[in-house]
């Protein structure tokens, strides 16, 4: 039976609290969350007051397994002490800071033989899930063209810039659905509240494939929807595919899917816009606990069989923080950027 720690409790640390309940694991869990005000959020599970602890050490000796959901600039020093504690380790994005940081976790993880996952919800979205095995089976034709918006009007937090924690979550379903990770990128990165991280970002990606993909992420922007997550926030969250047979757009705040019969054919020497039917796929709902449930019930699968298909620290980790650097380069540069993700295995 394996026992669990959650480390932080703060307003996502409550969802990954709920999933954790949902999916029957509750009896097998401990708390550590250093701000004891916090502790009261687990009130509403009757969660006993021994399982609750000041900090990550006080709670190692009696686990299998960590799940950290603290601020991201803590993530790599967690990792690395359950890791190295010889703990199978869940974190929520992003996996670290930099890229060098993230291909030392995964050298760890590797010599250790332990599981390292990566807390990216929205490819457990029944949404994601069909637009998976769609692109996989070719039936959108050849991609061209995939573009997101994850923005809102809402706080904007302290630790990471806005590209980092919002964008970051199409950054990775990109590369998941298109099986490969971007070559270079072009970006522009604002930071209108002065506070040396961005608020506003646009990041252009070019993969080796030759598909163009478009990240749009920022607090200024009020979106269509009120968030699901973030009380009081206004928000967009949303994708279009475009391939050479037709296109797809998905709506993840209202959760809907519609895939259009729109591509071009060449008639007498001229490329013809050919628009058929448009067509909505049904989806079951799912919402953020309901996502979190699910991506906690692979980790917790991975570390039964000892192979994880889930988000890993080098395709979610080392290269998205290598691309979230090359954002950043491009944006003070003016100019591409290479996305260069430094080793990670042993040698």
């Amino acid at each position: 039976m394996t026992r669990i720690l959650q480390v932080g409790l703060g307003n996502f640390g409550r969802r990954h609290l709920a999933a954790w309940h949902l999916i029957d694991h509750g009896d097998r869990l401990w708390i550590a969350e250093a701000d004891q005000r916090q502790w009261s959020a687990a009130a509403r599970y009757n969660f006993p007051a021994d399982r609750l602890l000041p900090a990550l050490d006080a709670g190692l000796d009696r686990v299998d397994v960590v799940d950290i959901v603290t601020p991201s600039t803590s993530h790599f020093e967690l990792c690395r002490t359950a890791l190295l504690a010889g703990k199978d380790v869940f974190v929520e994005k992003p996996m670290t800071m930099t890229s060098q940081d993230g291909a030392e976790l995964a050298r760890i993880a590797e010599r250790t033989g332990r599981i390292l996952q990566v807390g990216y919800y929205y490819r457990y979205h029944p949404i994601s899930q069909w637009l998976h095995q769609e692109l996989d089976a070719g039936r959108l034709g050849r991609i061209r063209y995939i573009t997101g918006n994850f923005m809102g009007f809402k706080r904007a937090r302290t630790d990471v810039g806005v590209m980092h924690t919002d964008g970051i979550h199409f950054l990775d379903l990109f590369n998941w659905l298109l099986g490969e990770a971007p070559a270079s990128v072009y970006a522009v990165c604002r930071d209108h509240f002065r506070r040396g991280l961005e608020d506003f970002a646009v990041a252009v990606l070019t993969y080796p494939s030759g598909i163009v993909g478009k990240v749009e992420a920022g607090y200024i922007q009020p979106g269509r929807w009120k968030d699901r997550v973030v009380p009081g926030a206004l928000t967009s969250k949303d994708i279009t595919i475009v391939g050479e047979k037709a296109t797809v757009e998905v709506d993840f705040e209202v959760e809907t899917l519609t895939i259009h019969d729109a591509h071009h054919e060449l008639r007498d020497g001229v490329w013809a816009a050919v628009v058929g039917p448009s067509m909505h796929v049904p989806l079951d709902p799912c919402d953020p606990v309901q996502m979190v449930a699910r991506e906690l019930a692979d980790f917790l699968d991975a570390v039964a069989s000892r192979r994880s298909s889930g988000p890993g620290p080098q395709d979610a980790g080392v290269q998205l923080a290598a691309l979230i650097e090359a954002i950043y380069q491009s944006s003070r540069s003016g100019g591409p950027a290479a996305v260069q993700a430094p080793a990670s295995l042993s040698r």
